[in-house]
């Protein structure tokens, strides 16, 4: 994070996860049963559209800084990323939340961002975002064990 209203700079390790829901979706009738793929939560579907959008992924999280982020819902935040690989306009949103990660060596500045899903948004429903955050916001929030104010609907 750069320096700041007389704050130093900070360097802040960001280790990143990817949930399943990045590649996969609801089981629906019909799916092939060889394509499941379960964990001791949930059983889903393996989603080619959705895999091969999570490619573009590591990206999206190496641009996190740089882009704009919003709250969606629970503890989750999101970014919307408005073109496909091939420069076609779509609404991809991509929902993460992040949180300190200490203990084990990793130091007082790591945080843990994991990318809990990732989809094409439906064009006729609104947009999940509500208002605006920086990801350094975040940043400073999940260093400090603190929880940014939601706007209010």
């Amino acid at each position: 994070m750069p320096a700041k209203d007389g704050r130093p700079e900070t360097v802040v390790a960001v280790h990143v996860g990817f949930g399943m829901h990045c590649f996969t979706k609801k089981v629906e009738k019909g799916d092939d049963p060889s394509n499941r793929y379960a964990d001791d939560r949930e059983e889903r579907t393996f989603d080619f559209e959705r895999y091969e959008h999570s490619k573009r992924l590591r990206t999206i999280a190496r641009e996190l800084q740089q882009r704009q982020c919003a709250f969606a819902k629970n503890e989750n935040f999101v970014c919307l990323d408005l073109t496909d690989a091939n420069g076609e306009r779509l609404r991809y949103g991509v929902f993460f939340n992040i949180k300190k990660w200490a203990g084990q060596g990793r130091g007082d500045n790591a945080v843990l961002l994991v990318i809990q899903s990732a989809y094409c948004l439906d064009p006729k429903k609104p947009d999940p975002c509500r208002g605006k955050i920086r990801f350094n916001v975040l940043l400073g929030h999940a260093l400090r064990g603190t929880t940014p104010t939601r706007p209010k609907r």
